[in-house]
C-alpha cells in the first residue's frame, strides 16, 4: 500500500558510526527504546532518540517503508533511513514518504521522499540524492517508475530513479494507464488519450475514456467516443468502432463480448462478427461463456464457438477441483486433477452431462450433477430418484445410482476410517442406504459390503472391522464376512491374519487368538484385550492410536494372574522371566521393571530375547517428544532416545524445550543452562535464568545478578556484566538497542556491543 505523511525531523549527528568517536552527551534521563526510538531528556528538554543511535528529534512523526523515518525539530521537516544518514535535510516546510513494499511483486517496489520548500515542491530517493528540485506546484507518485510533476497548473512526469523529466509539464493531468501496462493516460480538457513512459505518444487525446475487458495483461481495450464503446489494440488500432453500449473480453484472449440495446454478440480480435447480437444475458464460466435468449441457456468456447445450443432451462460448469466455475475467480480449463471442464445441463426436471467440446456423454435422466473430490481425485456424482451414483473423471460409471448417498462425497455423520487400509485406498468408498453404511470397490466395480453398518473402519490393510448397533463383525477385504453377528461380542484384528476375539457365553467371557479360518490358537478368560490396553511410551506419534497387534511376533496378555505373559503367532505362550513388569514391544524392545524393595520398581528397556538395553535403573520414565524419553533417578533426570541409548545424562533437576528450535534447557543446582539436540553444552548450567527471545533468536541471560545477551551457538553478544538490562520493547526482528545500567550510569548498548554517545544517572521513570 502507498504510505503518506506530513513530517518532519532535525539531526543532531551525522553518520551512523559518528557516536563512536565523540564524548557522551550527559542526560537528564534516558529511557528504554520502542521499535525505532527512545525517549530522551537533555538540558530539561525531552527529545526522541533513533535506533541507530545518530539521530535525535524532537518528535519522530513516521516510520514508514525499508525504515525510513521522519521527524522534527525546530520546526524543521526532513527524513532519514535505518543507518540514521540523513536523506532529506532537516529544513523543508513539509516531508512525505512514499514507498511500496510488495514481497509478492518486487517490480512494484519504490521508495521516495517528497519535500516541500517555500510552497515549492522536490523529491529526494532512498539514498539522498535530489532527484527533483524543489520547483513544482505539486509531485506525487505515478507509478513505482514515475513521478508525476505539476507546474503552471499543468502536469507531466519525470524518471522516479533520476529524476529525469520524460514529459515536460503540458497536460490537464496525467495518471498511471489502467488499461495498459507501463502506460500513461493523459487528459487534457475531457478528452484521454495513452503515452508511452518516454513521452511519445501512443493513443492521442481525443476519447471520453478507455476501459479494462477484464483479460490481465490483454494488449486490448475498450475506448469510448461519443458515449460509444469500442474495442482497441495498445498499438492504436481500432478492432471496431465505437457503436457498442458494452464490451468485454469473452471466453478466449482473442474474443470479445459485445452489446447493443440489451443484445450481446461475439468478435475476433480483427473485428469479424463471430456470433451476432442475439444473447440477452452472457456469464462467465472460466474459459468458455454461459449465453442466454430469453430463458433458455447454451454455451460459448473460447474460440467463439456455440457448442451447446440455447435451448435449455439451466447450465452449471464444474472444473476438476469440484468448483462451480463462474463462482469466485475465473479457472483455468484444465486444473491439478487433468479433468477438463463438464456442465451439468438442465432440461425440464432433469439434468444431462455435456464434455468440453458440447458433445453430450450422459442422457437427461438425472436430477442433479455434481463434481466432487475425494483423495485427490475427481468424480461425477449423480443423482436419480432419490438415489446417488458416482462416475470417473470421464464420465465412465464406477458405482450405479443405488445409494442414497456416498458419505466420502458430501460432509455426513457416517463412520468411516480407511486410516489403516492398504496403497489401494482409494479403490474403496462407502455407500449408504436408510441411515447404513455399506463398501464399494470402484476398481472392481463391485459392493464388497452392502449397506447395512453403523461404522465401518480398516483394521489393516486385510482385515475391516464393522459395527452395527452392539453387534460387531469382522469382514475382509473382498467382503466376506468371517467373524461377528453375535451381540456384545468384539473382534481386533491384530495381524492380517491373526484376531482376538471376545466371546460372551452362559455369562461367562473368554478372550481368544484366532486364524482368519476360526482355529483357536490361544484362550485365556482372564485376558483383559482393549484398545487401550498397551504400554506405546516408545512408539512414535503416528503409531500410539494404533490398535494392539503382533510387534516382533509377540502379542502381550494382560491379566492379573501372572506376570510378562505373551503369544507368539502360533499361541504359544512366551514369559520373560526376572522382570516385575514388561510391556508390550516396538521395534523389538520394551519397557521392563524390576522390584528392587518391597514397594520399589526400577525401570528401563530390554530386547525380546531378554537382553537389557537400558539398565533397570530408572525411578520413571515419560515421552518428551517424539524420540526421546524423560526419565528419573531420584531427583535428577536426563533424556534417552527410544533405542535406549543415553541423549543427555541424569544430572539435572529439571528438562525443557525451547519453543521450535532443537535446545533443551537444563537446570542444575538451581542453575540454568542450554544444550543443542546434539547434547553438546551450549551454555554450562551456571546462570541464574535463560529467557529465549523467539522471534529473535537470541537470549537473555544472568548470571550473580548480572545480565547479558547470548546467541543460540553459545556467544556470548553482550557480556554478563551489567547490573540492568531492557530489550527493545517493539523488538519484534532484535532485542537491540538495548538500555543498560553498569555502575551508577544508564547507557544504549547496539547490537555489535557498541555504546551511544549519550549516558545518564537515571532511568526514565512513569512520571517522566
Amino acid at each position: 500500500m502507498r504510505n503518506y505523511g506530513m513530517l518532519t525531523l532535525a539531526l543532531c549527528m551525522n553518520g551512523f558510526n559518528a557516536y563512536a568517536q565523540q564524548a557522551p552527551v550527559i542526560a537528564d534521563y534516558l529511557g528504554e527504546f520502542e521499535g525505532q526510538e527512545a525517549p530522551i531528556m537533555i538540558q530539561h528538554k525531552k527529545q526522541y532518540l533513533h535506533s541507530s543511535g545518530a539521530v535525535v528529534t524532537d518528535k519522530m512523526v513516521y516510520f514508514g517503508f525499508y525504515r525510513l523515518v521522519a521527524g522534527v525539530k525546530n520546526n524543521a521537516y526532513g527524513a532519514f533511513n535505518d543507518a540514521g544518514k540523513v536523506i532529506a535535510p532537516f529544513k523543508y516546510d513539509e516531508v512525505s514518504l512514499e514507498a511500496e513494499e510488495d514481497n509478492a511483486y518486487p517490480q512494484k517496489n519504490y521508495s521516495v521522499v517528497i519535500v516541500r520548500d517555500h510552497g515549492k515542491y522536490g523529491a529526494v530517493d532512498s539514498l539522498g540524492k535530489m532527484i527533483c528540485p524543489t520547483v513544482y506546484n505539486e509531485i506525487a507518485v505515478m507509478d513505482p517508475h514515475l513521478l508525476k510533476i505539476k507546474k503552471d497548473g499543468l502536469w507531466g512526469w519525470a524518471n522516479m530513479k533520476t529524476g529525469q523529466v520524460l514529459q515536460a509539464p503540458q497536460y490537464d493531468d496525467v495518471n498511471q494507464s489502467y488499461v495498459l501496462e507501463g502506460a500513461v493516460q493523459i487528459s487534457n480538457g475531457r478528452k484521454v488519450g495513452l503515452a508511452a513512459a518516454d513521452g511519445h505518444i501512443l493513443v492521442p487525446a481525443e476519447y471520453e475514456s478507455f476501459d479494462f475487458l477484464g483479460y490481465e495483461g490483454s494488449p486490448f481495450f475498450g475506448y469510448t467516443k461519443q458515449n460509444k464503446t469500442g474495442i482497441m489494440h495498445k498499438n492504436g488500432t481500432l478492432v471496431t468502432p465505437a457503436i457498442y453500449d458494452k464490451c468485454s473480453h469473452g471466453p478466449g484472449p482473442d474474443i470479445f463480448a459485445v452489446t447493443q440495446q440489451d443484445k450481446t454478440g461475439f468478435v475476433n480480435a480483427a473485428g469479424k462478427t463471430l456470433l451476432p447480437l442475439q444473447y440477452s444475458h452472457v456469464e462467465s464460466l472460466g474459459n468458455f461463456v454461459k449465453v442466454a435468449i430469453g430463458d433458455k441457456k447454451g454455451v460459448v468456447n473460447a474460440a467463439g464457438q456455440e457448442i451447446i445450443p440455447v435451448q435449455y432451462d439451466d447450465i452449471k460448469s464444474f472444473d476438476g477441483s469440484g468448483m462451480i466455475a463462474g463462482v469466485g475467480p475465473v479457472r483455468n480449463a484444465y486444473n491439478n486433477h487433468g479433468m477438463a471442464p463438464y456442465f451439468a445441463v438442465t432440461k425440464g426436471a432433469t439434468m444431462g452431462l455435456f464434455d468440453s467440446t458440447g458433445k453430450q456423454v450422459l442422457p437427461f435422466a438425472y436430477s442433479d450433477i455434481n463434481v466432487a473430490i475425494y483423495h485427490d481425485q475427481a468424480y461425477i456424482a449423480v443423482q436419480q430418484a432419490g438415489k446417488t451414483g458416482l462416475l470417473d473423471n470421464k464420465g465412465q460409471p464406477l458405482i450405479p445410482v443405488a445409494y442414497e448417498d456416498i458419505p466420502v462425497i458430501a460432509t455426513t455423520t457416517y463412520l468411516y476410517n480407511d486410516a489403516n487400509a492398504g496403497t489401494d485406498k482409494d479403490d474403496f468408498l462407502p455407500v449408504a442406504n436408510d441411515g447404513r453404511i455399506g463398501l464399494f470397490n470402484i476398481a472392481t466395480r463391485k459392493e464388497i459390503l452392502p449397506p447395512a453398518y453403523d461404522g465401518i473402519e480398516w483394521q489393516n490393510s486385510q482385515l475391516i472391522s464393522l459395527r452395527n448397533g452392539d453387534t460387531a463383525s469382522l469382514a475382509t477385504r473382498n467382503g466376506a464376512i468371517i467373524r461377528g453377528g453375535k451381540q456384545y461380542g468384539f473382534f481386533t484384528a491384530v495381524d492380517t491374519n491373526r484376531i482376538v476375539e471376545r466371546r460372551y457365553d452362559n455369562n461367562e467371557s473368554v478372550s481368544l487368538l484366532t486364524d482368519i479360518t476360526g482355529n483357536v490358537l490361544y484362550a485365556n478368560s482372564y485376558w483383559e484385550f482393549r484398545d487401550d490396553q498397551a504400554t506405546r511410551l516408545l512408539m512414535p506419534v503416528n503409531a500410539k492410536s494404533d490398535h494392539p497387534h503382533f510387534n516382533n511376533g509377540l502379542l502381550k496378555i494382560w491379566n492379573a494372574s501372572r506376570k510378562n505373559l505373551f503369544v507368539d503367532t502360533n499361541g504359544k505362550e512366551v514369559v520373560l522371566e526376572g522382570y516385575s513388569f514388561v510391556g508390550d514391544f516396538y521395534n523389538g524392545l520394551a519397557l521392563a521393571g524390576k522390584e528392587v524393595a518391597p514397594g520399589q520398581e526400577l525401570f528401563g528397556i530390554i530386547k525380546r530375547n531378554g537382553e537389557i538395553v537400558y539398565p533397570m535403573t530408572l525411578d520413571d520414565m515419560a515421552a518428551f517428544n517424539d524420540s526421546l524419553l524423560i526419565v528419573t533417578k531420584g531427583k535428577q533426570v536426563g533424556l534417552i532416545r527410544k533405542d535406549g541409548s543415553a541423549f543427555l545424562p541424569i544430572a539435572y533437576e529439571n528438562i525443557s524445550a525451547i519453543y521450535q528450535e532443537a535446545l533443551f534447557k537444563v537446570t542444575s543446582k538451581e542453575k540454568e543452562g542450554l544444550v543443542d539436540a546434539n547434547g553438546k553444552v551450549i551454555l554450562p548450567p551456571v546462570f541464574d535464568y535463560i529467557n529465549y527471545r523467539e522471534k529473535t533468536g537470541l537470549l537473555e541471560v544472568s548470571k550473580d545478578g548480572k545480565k547479558g545477551i547470548a546467541d543460540t551457538n553459545g556467544k556470548m553478544r553482550i557480556p554478563v556484566k551489567y547490573d540492568e538490562l531492557y530489550t527493545n520493547r517493539r523488538g519484534d526482528d532484535s532485542l537491540f538497542p538495548i538500555l543498560v545500567k553498569e555502575g551508577k550510569w544508564y547507557f544504549y548498548l547496539d547490537t555489535n556491543g557498541r555504546a551511544f554517545p549519550y549516558k545518564s544517572l537515571k532511568k526514565q521513570g512513569y512520571e517522566d
